[in-house]
């Protein structure tokens, strides 16, 4: 995987994402994120991502979008 300089990101806090993320199976974001940020929603909105989508129709870079804004 190459990296981009723009790319970088704390590689704990993106695990955190996305243990959260994919740690309610079928959920949506605005639910499964609530344990990182009780704001969830406008969490995702701020980051560019509709909070109603799942985890699994996420990018790496949508992750990588996530735990920076965190």
């Amino acid at each position: 995987l190459k990296r981009r300089a723009s790319e970088t990101v704390n590689l704990p806090t993106l695990e955190n994402v996305t243990r959260a993320a994919f740690g309610n199976r079928r959920k949506m974001l605005r639910q499964s994120l609530k344990s990182l940020r009780p704001d969830a929603e406008s969490w995702c909105e701020q980051s560019g991502i509709d909070p109603t989508r799942r985890a699994e129709t996420l990018s790496v870079a949508e992750f990588v979008t996530l735990a920076n804004t965190l």
